[in-house]
């Protein structure tokens, strides 16, 4: 590598490093170097449209941080919930359908009491007088006491 280039790389890199005071050395390489030279124009010139746009401002209030702090944790709590709530609602519809069904197929059964008694206004209805013994033995319940229905014990 020459000196030349070795030269032209420590000076950018010092000028890269923020360097602007360069010694003698440096300034006579740059009168010597066109190349360098306009780099150190363009390197100045870069650091000018920095600091340019450069905004002086004041931090927030740390109570107004929290506040948005805390309005963003609610919003995704929020939208958490319903998202969850959207994943399981197929699940949860499906459950209460087959609640539903099993509902349905044993409410189908006619109670023995019902029965009993539709036989026996059958028989009653009938043209000719039926026996006793008839609707008696349609009734296939044995009699309770009421204490036997309300839970309680008999005497």
């Amino acid at each position: 590598m020459s000196s030349r280039k070795q030269e032209c790389e420590q000076l950018r890199e010092r000028l890269e490093n923020g360097g602007t005071v360069l010694g003698e050395e440096g300034k006579r390489h740059l009168a010597a170097c066109a190349e360098c030279a306009e780099y150190r124009e363009l390197t100045q010139w870069s650091r000018t449209v920095v600091h340019a746009g450069a905004v002086e401002a004041t931090p927030p209030l740390m109570s107004s941080v929290w506040a948005s702090i805390h309005r963003a944790s609610e919003q995704a709590w929020d939208s958490s919930l319903t998202r969850s709530f959207r994943y399981l609602l197929p699940y949860m519809v499906a459950v209460v359908a087959l609640i539903a069904l099993v509902g349905g197929l044993t409410a189908v059964r006619t109670p023995a009491p019902v029965r009993a008694a539709s036989a026996a206004y059958a028989v009653l209805n009938q043209p000719e007088p039926a026996a006793m013994t008839e609707v008696l033995a349609s009734v296939s319940q044995p009699s309770q006491d009421p204490a036997d229905l309300l839970g309680g014990h008999t005497r």
